[in-house]
């Protein structure tokens, strides 16, 4: 049977014909800075999120402090997704209970109920879990009700919400953040809380402290979920530049022929180490192990025993573990974050504790023009009070005469000179609460308000002064880091090396098994690595060769440099063969590998051909030998070229 179709006689004179970049201005590129600074990427200033920053608030709102009675979940997560987060409240219910888990390094949510205890656990249904804040999380709303931070309207307009909140210590160095935005993603290492206060502390006194004494007080990361680093590679690159790779392995002990793992690299789940386990075992990459069992639970948290056979060692065992699953890992820090104005960029670690510095001072300048206020206002009144206790009989006299408020206002203030505002208030008091104030307290209270005006003033207008006050916000916030679950729990191994294995005949400690494929990926598929030199073009003439040397282990892919998104194609080529480069200006460019030094993953290539013009680019790039032939063709025209004629460069 055939079925027809009716299409509309109009539809040519409906289809718009829209240039991609108008489509990106009006449509991609609106969304892209959205993600941006409302979604995906935490702000430098208060270490948040936006969902994350608006969930604390809407607990704060609610009024659940540490040791108030918790409230459910899914109450608390509507709130936060009706109020002032329009994007459901099972995002935010993710957020919540991320903030919750018990393997972060500061948990600012205090959960009650089944939240993660280990890395790729799933909370129970927010209808069954019930949550408030945590004595970390109330560090960082707290200062709220005293004006400390700008506030704007909420997506609706019916509410307030603030635009950072005044955290009292760095969030984003203690607790780390991963996110993925449009052409950004962020990656940032957790910390100890204490060593990061210290270094706050530090730089207060020396904003311009080296990298070695940061790197010396801070100690590398620390992550809640315990772990080793590897070596001190990479910590200092993302200290000083925003950006490091580290080599990160779970803990691990030997207790006779057993193994057991009691932590993870961090983003490691234990069922996604679990499953490289078993394929490791079926594939035959794992040999040695004779039992395999998850005895995690929620008292003693992680532990899988791996039981290894007779006539085989823990130490080989392991050193597979280390080599064919994420026991041992690699952590890309990559420290974005946004600014004051919402706009992405990669931070150093010292720039980011001078933003939170620079916070602390707002917040403390915001803090105390507030307080000044509310002190000077209460000293005006208590000064007419004063006054009205040199002659309170005449002014109750006064008040009981007056024939409504207008005129015993008027009478208080031409009979003992105070203004209205003064007039106002001892009107509104009680006959029997005026007549029994204490003139010594009121003379007590004013010296008191008025020296702490003195010294509200001096924080308003001096900076020096502000920077003892924040020492002293420093002092009392790092008491809460006093309990022994804030010891370090990562070790930094400055003796360990990376595992690399060498099998299958491959010399130089790279495995056969790497394989380097057409689209820039070393992995399972492509031309192996043990038969030449692998090598990578961009279309921006840069050029690339690596011998696959660093690589961290078989079985996992890995881009053949950071930066890909040029790439026009990559390969391995075997001995004696040449690269040739083609340009879009039809030049024609012969490379010898052998004069291109090889750079590792974190290399991306070096200046292979010198382009005409912004408008020009390579086109093709292929491997020949002396013996060969390049066939071009352009318009229906052709033309063979020796390869020996085409010369060298290098």
């Amino acid at each position: 049977m055939t079925s027809v179709v009716a299409v509309s006689e109009h539809v040519a004179a409906d289809v718009r014909d829209t240039p991609v970049d108008h489509y990106w201005e009006e449509y991609q590129y609106v969304y892209a800075i959205y993600t941006l600074g409302s979604r995906a990427i935490p702000s430098a200033l208060d270490g948040l999120k936006p969902v994350q920053r608006r969930l604390l608030y809407q607990m704060h709102l609610n009024k659940l402090i540490p040791g108030a009675k918790p409230s459910k979940s899914s109450k608390v997560c509507s709130a936060v997704s009706g109020n002032l987060h329009p994007h459901g409240d099972v995002s935010v219910y993710g957020a919540a209970a991320l903030l919750a888990a018990y393997f972060q390094r500061t948990r600012l949510v205090d959960g009650q109920g089944s939240f993660p205890r280990v890395q790729g656990d799933i909370p129970a249904s927010a209808r069954y879990t019930e949550m408030r804040l945590s004595p970390e999380g109330h560090e960082l709303v707290r200062e709220l009700t005293e004006h400390s931070v700008t506030m704007v309207p909420s997506f609706d307009g019916e509410l307030l919400e603030p635009t950072v909140l005044p955290s009292r210590f760095p969030v984003l160095l203690v607790n780390g953040a991963v996110g993925i935005a449009e052409a950004y993603s962020t990656k940032v290492p957790a910390h100890n809380p204490r060593a990061v206060l210290t270094l706050a502390k530090a730089m207060l006194d020396n904003p311009s402290l080296s990298t070695d004494a940061i790197a010396d007080i801070l100690g590398g990361p620390d992550w809640g979920s315990g772990g080793v680093v590897v070596g001190t590679e990479g910590i200092r690159d993302y200290i000083e530049t925003g950006k490091g790779r580290m080599i990160v392995r779970g803990s691990v002990s030997i207790e006779g022929k057993d193994i057991i793992v009691s932590a993870l690299p961090p983003g490691v789940s234990s069922s996604g180490f679990q499953e490289k386990v078993r394929a490791g075992l079926n594939n035959g990459t794992i040999e040695g192990v004779s039992d395999f069992t998850d005895l995690t639970d929620r008292r003693n948290g992680l532990r899988i025993l791996i039981t290894v056979k007779r006539g085989h060692t823990p130490e080989d065992v392991l050193h597979s573990l280390y080599t064919y699953t994420p026991l041992e890992d690699t952590f890309a820090a990559s420290l974005v974050a946004l600014d004051e104005d919402r706009v992405p960029r990669w931070w150093t670690v010292p720039e980011l504790i001078t933003s939170f510095l620079e916070l602390r001072d707002s917040v403390v300048l915001k803090r105390s023009a507030h307080r000044l206020e509310k002190a000077s206002a209460r000293l005006h009144l208590v000064k007419g009070m004063v006054t009205i206790q040199a002659d309170i009989d005449a002014a109750v006299a006064i008040i009981r005469k007056a024939s409504n408020a207008s005129t015993a206002r008027e009478g208080l203030e031409q009979h003992f000179g105070i203004d209205e505002i003064q007039a106002d208030h001892v009107l509104s008091m009680q006959l029997r609460r005026l007549t029994s104030q204490d003139v010594l307290e009121l003379n007590t209270e004013a010296e008191t308000l008025e020296k702490e005006i003195a010294k509200l003033t001096r924080l308003v207008e001096s900076r020096a002064a502000r920077r003892k006050e924040i020492s002293k916000d420093l002092d009392e916030t790092a008491k809460l880091f006093d309990g022994a679950e804030y010891d370090r729990k990562t070790v930094i191994d400055t003796e360990a090396t990376p595992s690399t294995r060498t099998e299958d005949g491959a010399e130089g400690g790279v495995s056969d098994k790497w394989c380097l494929n057409d689209h820039g990926v070393f992995g399972s598929e492509g031309v192996s690595l043990s038969k030449g030199i692998g090598w990578a073009v961009f279309t921006d003439g840069r050029v690339k060769t690596t011998d696959g040397k660093g690589l961290p282990r078989p079985g996992r892919d890995v881009l053949v440099a950071p930066d890909i998104s040029a790439l026009l194609v990559s390969g391995v080529a075997e001995d004696g063969q040449d690269l040739v480069l083609v340009t879009r200006r039809a030049k024609v460019i012969r490379l010898e590998l052998g004069t291109i030094n090889p750079q590792g993953v974190a290399g991306n290539g070096v200046a292979g051909v010198k382009l005409a013009d912004p408008e020009d680019s390579v086109i093709a790039a292929f491997t020949v030998k002396d013996e060969g032939a390049v066939l071009s063709i352009t318009d229906g025209r052709w033309k063979v070229t020796s390869v020996a004629d085409i010369p060298r460069k290098g």
